[in-house]
C-alpha cells in the first residue's frame, strides 16, 4: 500500500476548491491570465447587528510568502498529481503572485460590506487564492468576534480561552486561540499557540489529576498538597486549585484552604492563587467561597469559574452577584458556537479596470463594485461616528475626507438619510492599508501583524472608540457604513443598466 505523502506548506495555498482550477485552465485557454482582477473579502453580517473583529491577516500574507518561497518543482509534484490539464500545470509550476493585498490590520473592527481585504492580481493568481483566504478569515473572524462578545460581556472580569479540545483539528485549536486573544481574552490554555505567537499559555488542573490520588477528602487534600509543593516556585507559580470534583463546599473549598495555609500560601504570596470552581449553581458557589477564602484571611484569593460559560450565561452571573476574577470559556469561542460559520465572501469588483457588479433578488448579496478602500471618520469627542467606502481614484468624497474639508455622507437607500460634516468637526482613519505590492511584502506593516498582544491593544482601544450604544451585545445602535457619491452613482448606474437589458428582454419576448 502506497505511503501518504506528507504535505508541505504549499498545501495551504491549493487548499482549494476545485472549481479555482477549472476556472483557471478556462482563462489560461482563453488568454486571460494576465487580465488584472480585483477581489473583495467581506461579510455580509454578524450575529448581534453590529461589529466583527479581524484576525487572520497575517496568515494570509503568509501564504503569499509560501506560493512564492515554494520551488517550480515542488509545485509540479503537487500540481501533476491535482490537475489533468498540462498546460496548466506548467503554468502553476510557474505560478508566482505578483499583485497587491490590501487590507485592515487584525485587531481591527469592521462592518458588513466593508471590504476587509481586496486581492488586485493577475486573474489566476487571484483566483486560485480564494478558498485559502476564505478558509483563513472566516474560521478566525467568527472565533475573534465570539471573543469580543464574552469579553464584553465579562468586563471588566478577565475571560481565558480554554478550548482547543473542543476546537475543529490542530489549526483552528492554534490560531483560533490567537484570535481569541486579539478579541479581548487575556489568556488561553494551548502550548502550539504560545510557541508560534509568543502568548504564554496557562492551565490549572484537571479533576484526573485529583483522581489519580485517590478517592474523598483526604485524596483530593493530598493532592492539593503535592501540587502546591511542586509549582509554588516554578517560573509559572500560580496555584489554582480546583475544587469541585467531590463536593465544593463540603470538601473542596474547606481542603484548599487548609492546603494554602499548611504549605503557607497567604497574602503575601508573590504569584497567583485561589480556587477553580467547573460545577454546580457558580453564582451560589462563587460568593460561598469569596466568604469562606476571605473569613479565612485569604483575601487575595482568585476564583476562576468555568463550565460551558458564553456571554449571556457570564451576563445572567453578574447580575446575580457572582464573585469572580476570571472566567474560563472553551467551546462558546472555541468552535464560535453559537454562530459557526462567519459568512464572509470574496468577490469580483472589477476586471482589467471595469467595475463589475454582482445583482441578486436578495438584495443583500448585491455586491459593491469597484476598487474601493474605507475610511472611519470620528466626531468631536473622537468616537467613530461613520465608515465611508469610497473608490480609489477618481472619487471627490475621498478627496473630501482626506482634506478635511465639507462633506455630506448619505445612506445609498434613502435620500432622506444624510450628514452634513463641517470642516474641523471631524477626524478620518485610513482602514485600508497595503500589505503587498507588486509581489512584494511590505515588511514593516507585515511584522506588526507577528505582535498578537499589539493586535489585541489595538483592537481595544478601536473599542473605546465606539459608543456604548453601538456596542451593546442586544440590539446595538445600528452604526452608520456609507458609500461614497462615486461609488453610490457607479452602483446604480451598473443597476440600471441590467435592468433595462432585462426590460428590452421581455418587451422583444411579448
Amino acid at each position: 500500500m502506497e505511503r501518504e505523502i506528507v504535505l508541505t506548506e504549499f498545501a495551504r495555498v491549493i487548499n482549494s476548491d476545485r472549481y479555482q482550477y477549472t476556472e483557471s485552465d478556462i482563462f489560461l485557454m482563453e488568454h486571460m491570465e494576465d487580465k488584472e482582477a480585483v477581489f473583495d473579502v467581506f461579510f455580509r453580517k454578524t450575529e448581534d447587528g453590529g461589529f466583527a473583529v479581524v484576525s487572520g491577516v497575517q496568515e494570509v500574507i503568509n501564504l503569499i510568502e509560501i506560493l512564492n518561497s515554494t520551488g517550480e518543482e515542488e509545485k509540479r509534484m503537487y500540481f501533476s498529481k491535482l490537475i489533468h490539464e498540462k498546460q496548466l500545470v506548467e503554468y502553476l509550476s510557474k505560478i508566482k503572485f505578483t499583485g497587491d493585498i490590501y487590507a485592515m490590520r487584525d485587531g481591527e473592527i469592521a462592518y458588513p460590506n466593508e471590504p476587509v481585504i481586496t486581492v488586485k492580481a493577475p486573474l489566476i493568481e487571484a483566483k486560485i487564492l480564494e478558498t485559502p483566504i476564505l478558509n483563513i478569515m472566516n474560521m478566525q473572524m467568527a472565533i475573534a468576534t465570539k471573543a469580543s462578545r464574552v469579553t464584553r460581556a465579562a468586563y471588566p472580569v478577565q475571560v481565558s480561552s480554554f478550548g482547543s479540545r473542543r476546537a475543529h483539528g490542530f489549526d483552528s485549536a492554534v490560531a483560533g486561540n490567537k484570535a481569541a486573544i486579539i478579541g479581548g481574552c487575556t489568556s488561553h490554555s494551548n502550548l502550539v499557540t504560545e510557541y508560534k505567537y509568543g502568548v504564554p499559555s496557562i492551565g490549572t488542573m484537571a479533576h484526573s489529576y485529583i483522581q489519580t490520588f485517590g478517592v474523598g477528602s483526604h485524596a483530593e487534600r493530598v493532592a492539593f498538597d503535592t501540587f502546591i509543593k511542586h509549582r509554588r516556585n516554578r517560573k509559572s507559580n500560580a496555584l489554582i486549585l480546583l475544587i469541585d470534583t467531590y463536593n465544593t463546599i463540603g470538601i473542596g473549598i474547606r481542603n484548599a484552604i487548609d492546603s494554602f495555609k499548611a504549605c503557607g500560601i497567604d497574602d503575601n504570596y508573590p504569584g497567583i492563587y485561589g480556587i477553580r470552581i467547573d460545577s454546580g449553581d457558580l453564582a451560589y458557589l462563587s460568593k460561598k467561597c469569596r466568604a469562606m477564602l476571605d473569613e479565612a484571611g485569604l483575601t487575595k484569593a482568585k476564583i476562576f469559574l468555568t463550565n460551558s460559560l458564553n456571554e449571556e450565561l457570564i451576563r445572567s452571573l453578574r447580575e446575580q452577584g457572582v464573585c469572580a476574577d476570571t472566567y474560563g470559556v472553551g467551546d462558546e469561542i472555541a468552535v464560535s458556537k453559537s454562530n459557526p460559520c462567519f459568512g464572509g465572501v470574496y468577490k469580483i469588483v472589477e476586471i482589467d479596470n471595469e467595475p463589475v457588479i454582482k445583482l441578486s433578488e436578495d438584495i443583500i448579496k448585491i455586491s459593491n463594485p469597484g476598487f474601493k478602500e474605507v475610511y472611519r471618520i470620528y466626531d468631536k469627542e473622537g468616537l467613530a461616528y461613520a465608515d465611508l467606502i469610497t473608490l480609489v481614484k477618481n472619487d471627490s468624497d475621498k478627496e473630501k475626507l482626506v482634506n478635511g474639508k465639507d462633506i455630506t455622507i448619505r445612506d445609498e437607500k434613502y435620500d432622506f438619510k444624510f450628514s452634513d460634516l463641517k470642516e474641523g468637526s471631524y477626524s478620518v482613519k485610513k482602514l485600508t492599508r497595503t500589505y503587498v505590492k507588486a509581489g512584494e511584502v511590505i515588511t514593516d506593516e507585515y511584522e506588526k501583524l507577528f505582535d498578537v498582544l499589539g493586535s489585541q491593544k489595538y483592537y481595544l482601544e478601536s473599542l473605546e472608540k465606539i459608543s456604548a450604544e453601538r456596542k451593546r451585545l442586544e440590539n446595538p445602535h445600528k452604526y452608520k457604513v456609507d458609500l461614497s457619491e462615486n461609488l453610490i452613482k457607479l452602483k446604480y448606474d451598473m443597476i440600471k443598466t441590467i435592468q433595462s437589458e432585462i426590460l428590452k428582454d421581455d418587451s422583444r419576448k411579448k
